[in-house]
């Protein structure tokens, strides 16, 4: 009866891989592949939840990773090169699914530059809430992107990419580059 924030993080599919025996060899993709399965089941069933209970037009569902996975153990990041512990896009390019039937369009896939730190002011925003001023925020109002606007733009001219503490990577536009290597991409042509 009251506005609720669930925040569910996995740890599935995170090694090491512990599927659920319900899932043991349920995928062609060994134990990580089951997990995903459980990972799916589980996500399901929340979404059920909602519909169930009659919140699903009420309700925004964020379904994200916070990198990519790691070849060595099951991932597939194909086509993209890297993946987690990388900055080449396997790394750090990950596909999310937002969910709130009414307000986002079904069918619409999107490629602007976006990124967890965006949740905060999106979602402030979206609560009817205000962002804070008195502090930095690094991350913009996504909204008009998930909500599949025309016009709509990422928040970021520029965007950093990290690992540690040590710079690797800064993207502008469809351009990346990598600063010890000096490799320069055009993401548009190349990803």
């Amino acid at each position: 009866d009251e506005p609720f924030f669930l925040y569910l993080p996995h740890s599935a599919v995170h090694f090491p891989l512990y599927p659920g025996e319900a899932f043991h060899n349920q995928s062609n993709n060994g134990l990580f592949g089951d997990w995903v399965e459980e990972v799916d089941w589980s996500v399901g069933q929340v979404l059920q939840t909602l519909r169930d209970l009659g919140l699903d037009d009420r309700t925004l569902v964020l379904f994200t990773s916070d990198n990519g996975g790691q070849p060595r153990h099951g991932a597939v990041n194909a086509p993209l090169r890297g993946g987690k512990g990388s900055t080449f896009e396997g790394g750090v390019c990950v596909p999310t699914i937002a969910w709130w039937p009414g307000n986002i369009p079904a069918d619409t896939e999107i490629a602007a530059v976006t990124s967890m730190m965006d949740i905060l002011p999106t979602f402030t925003k979206l609560a009817g809430g205000k962002v804070p001023t008195d502090r930095t925020i690094d991350g913009g109002d996504i909204w008009p992107i998930l909500a599949g606007a025309a016009d709509a733009e990422s928040p970021h001219d520029e965007f950093y990419y990290y690992r540690g503490l040590k710079l690797e990577a800064v993207r502008s536009g469809p351009w990346k580059l990598f600063l010890k290597s000096g490799e320069l991409y055009n993401l548009d042509a190349d990803i």
